[in-house]
């Protein structure tokens, strides 16, 4: 399994190397359609314009063929080239073959959206920008949910960045039954994460067809049987991935993640209104980062209690005290923002996180904050926030979620 998609990286890489005559390379063309890699055997389908001449053609498909050659563990590769208004009919000839020209090409057709297998409530956690703590948000939601009761999963499709193995701490690989994927399992959470199946430091450089393709695969080719809840973990922004699980799976809602500063809110009512546009209901607001409390706050008012009836201490205890109140809980990025951004936008405020170092330091460790310190007031704060979004859902929903049809992902770099 790991072979095969160690293979596909290289050949991406080899692929983004070839140029067009326009200066462009081939992945910045668009003009990979899809890859696939099988027990080192190739496959790379190419899309051409429906009047590039043959001879354009045959020169590109014999560079792609060279190249993929070229890649270490290749052992066969297969070209196959499609047209532009062809793109969902059948493939055409392969390596050095003519493209059929008879006959009008059908248009293509739209992805089909399809339910997953015994699956509950599938929730989508977004952010307008990077840095808002989203993937923290989702992650540490999906373990609140867990705590509740409920039956989890939690997939992270921020093929960028894919932080789940780092906040978890794990470092292993799925595997492959009966042809399906087999999520990992920590927590109590059913976890799936391209970082999983990454080295460190290894840069993802793909176009939207191959982000796409990866995005559908792990929806449609994942075991998530049994689970209430699935929680995805969006890149941030408003591009090829959120269209793609929009049209990959019905959505049952999506949260949005902001800070409550200006420049945050503004990105965030864009990926609210992309989710509208996309006929996805849009559960709420969440504001993260909300304010920081003073972890010195409690200490500082029990010292203050022994100064308390002290003669000649009534100034000094009053000065401590609006010191105290002034300063135990700050608003570093604005107050109030999320719940006035949720009022005019006419959509529900879900709650506040604050801002602590033990959250940070929960996802550098692998030990989140729900399991670092369950007690604590963003732990509970999350739990309020798992309690609104599981509503009147009751535990165990996802066993009973009816049977999806099977689909075949886009990709195979996971099957044998």
């Amino acid at each position: 399994m790991s072979g095969d998609f160690e293979i596909k990286e290289r050949i991406i890489a080899a692929l983004g190397s070839i140029e067009l005559s326009g200066g462009q390379t081939l992945m910045d063309a668009q003009m990979i359609e899809e890859l696939q890699v099988s027990g080192g055997k190739a496959t790379v389908t190419v899309v051409f314009e429906d009047d590039a001449a043959k001879e354009l053609r045959w020169d590109i498909e014999d560079r792609v063929a060279d190249a993929v050659e070229g890649v270490e563990g290749v052992s066969e590769v297969n070209v196959l080239a499609v047209t532009r208004s062809g793109l969902e009919g059948q493939p055409q000839m392969p390596k050095g073959g003519q493209i059929p020209a008879s006959g009008p090409a059908p248009p293509p057709a739209q992805p089909q959206s399809r339910p997953l297998k015994g699956v509950g409530k599938v929730i989508a956690v977004a952010a307008g920008k990077g840095g808002g703590g989203k993937s923290t948000v989702a992650v540490t939601l999906a373990l609140a949910l867990s705590r509740l009761g409920h039956k989890v999963g939690l997939l992270d499709i921020d093929i960028y960045g894919p932080s789940l193995p780092t906040m978890l701490g794990i470092n292993s690989r799925p595997t492959v039954r009966d042809r399906q994927i087999v999520p990992l399992e920590a927590e109590g959470l059913k976890l799936m994460s391209l970082g999983f199946m990454m080295e460190d430091d290894t840069p993802v450089i793909w176009r939207g067809p191959i982000v796409s393709g990866i995005i559908r695969q792990f929806l449609q080719d994942v075991d998530w049987t049994g689970t209430d809840f699935l929680i995805i973990d969006l890149p941030p922004g408003t591009g090829d991935a959120q269209l793609s699980l929009a049209q990959s799976v019905p959505l049952d809602g999506a949260v949005v993640v902001t800070t409550p500063s200006d420049l945050a809110l503004i990105d965030a009512a864009r990926g609210l209104q992309m989710f509208k546009t996309l006929k996805v209901e849009v559960l709420g607001i969440i504001e993260n980062m909300s304010h920081y409390v003073w972890p010195g706050a409690q200490g500082a008012r029990e010292a203050l209690k022994a100064l308390e009836g002290v003669k000649g201490a009534e100034k000094a205890v009053a000065s401590l005290t609006k010191i105290i109140n002034d300063n135990e809980k700050i608003h570093i990025f604005g107050e109030g923002g999320g719940r006035k951004e949720a009022k005019r936008l006419g959509t529900p405020f879900l709650g506040e996180i604050p801002l602590d170092g033990e959250v940070r330091r929960g996802g550098d460790e692998g030990r989140p904050i729900v399991l670092r310190d369950p007690e604590g007031a963003v732990a509970l704060a999350f739990l309020e926030l798992a309690r609104k979004l599981a509503g009147d859902n009751p535990a165990g929903q996802g066993d009973k979620a009816q049977e999806a049809p099977k689909k075949r992902g886009l990709f195979s770099f996971l099957r044998g």
